[in-house]
């Protein structure tokens, strides 16, 4: 079967200099952003004055393209989400296309900044000794690099505010005592003891405090691709399985979570070896598992993160975000975002870990029919 992509007529309205040529575009060759508007959402949603879109002004949206995880990327993100707020954005779409991974503690460090949950599970990684390790946003919060709680209307302090009331004995004079986790430790002994939280809705209760926290919260559509791997597929499943976005863009990613260790021979050369593999947090693989794709009770193990919204972008990423068709998909799963949690606050509530523990959908395929092969 052939993709129809039918994707309804798009309501983006975009600046004409919007990274036409990345060369002269805010940012530089490792992180690129812009702030695009769509008049559309005043128009729609002025009615509802529960959803923080409504506005007599242009629904103001942060466009941020990440091509890899490193020291530089993470600076350029940090000054890109401090221009476009200063700018007035209200919502984001971060574009992961073609991102190839690179350093995995930096694509952490990221995903952390911008989950509330201190406790909320990144990612695992699991060893050919069968050590099995949580990583939770804690790891990255007590960091001295950690940037703050980003993309909400909260203090940027409010998570770190929170370990320090939860675990003051971590916090010593010359420094934070943090203990990493037992690899050989079970699940259930992780969330007694260390208080971790596994993805799903078993740990949060619908309380006040917690649509607050949704409600401030400013929503984020992620931009995926074939060409999203490694540490740009642990940072994607980390804020999906944690309900972070409201919806994932794209086709299903690369499919490849390995850690690999390089050991040095006395010749010269070198025998990379896999040590270990990512799990998200949805305890799915991230890597294909050999040719499976489906276990006996129909449930998916094959690798790769699959999207919420199918949009192909196999001809290349228009150098124009103005003629992107993804980017026109995300801009309206904002707009329907919106006006779903603005009419309905349990629908905030539901977002928290999605459902089937966490790697459900958010919204069912709108961009085109998806055959088998390709999903």
């Amino acid at each position: 079967m052939d993709v129809a992509v039918g994707y309804r007529k798009s309501h983006v309205r975009l600046p004409t200099t919007s990274l036409e040529r990345f060369q002269t575009a805010n940012g530089d060759s490792v992180v690129h952003y812009d702030l695009l508007t769509d008049s559309i959402f005043s128009d729609e949603l002025s009615a509802v004055s529960s959803v923080p879109f409504a506005s007599t002004s242009s629904q103001k949206v942060g466009y941020i393209r990440l091509t890899r995880f490193s020291r530089a990327a993470t600076a350029g993100f940090l000054h890109a989400i401090e221009s476009l707020e200063q700018q007035g954005a209200q919502s984001y779409i971060i574009d992961i296309r073609n991102n190839y991974g690179g350093v995995i503690q930096e694509a952490l460090l990221t995903a952390a900044s911008l989950l509330r949950d201190p406790h909320c599970v990144l990612c695992y990684t699991m060893n050919a000794r069968g050590g099995f390790t949580p990583h939770d946003a804690e790891e990255y919060i007590v960091d001295s690099r950690y940037p703050g709680y980003l993309l909400s209307d909260e203090a940027k302090t409010v998570t770190l505010d929170q370990v320090r009331r939860e675990s003051p004995e971590m916090f010593e004079a010359d420094g934070i005592a943090w203990t990493p986790p037992s690899s050989f430790a079970s699940l259930h002994e992780q969330v007694v003891k260390r208080g971790i939280h596994l993805v799903g809705n078993k740990h949060r209760s619908d309380t006040a405090e917690l649509r607050q926290q949704l409600q401030a919260q400013k929503k984020i559509v992620l931009l995926i691709n074939e060409g999203t791997a490694s540490s740009a597929e642990v940072f994607a499943s980390s804020l999906h399985d944690n309900g972070r976005t409201v919806s994932m863009v794209g086709t299903k990613t690369f499919g490849k979570g390995l850690i690999q260790h390089t050991f040095p021979m006395p010749d010269g050369g070198g025998l990379r070896l896999t040590v270990a593999e990512y799990l998200t947090p949805a305890l799915h693989h991230v890597t294909n598992v050999g040719a499976a794709r489906y276990d006996r009770s129909g449930t998916w193990v094959g690798g790769g993160i699959r999207p919420d919204v199918y949009c192909e972008s196999k001809h290349g990423i228009p150098r124009d975000v103005g003629a992107d068709l993804c980017v026109g998909a995300a801009m309206d799963a904002l707009k329907e975002a919106a006006q779903k949690e603005g009419t309905s606050k349990e629908n905030a509530i539901a977002r928290i870990g999605g459902s089937n523990d966490g790697s459900g959908t958010r919204q069912s395929i709108k961009a085109g029919v998806v055959p088998d092969s390709l999903y």
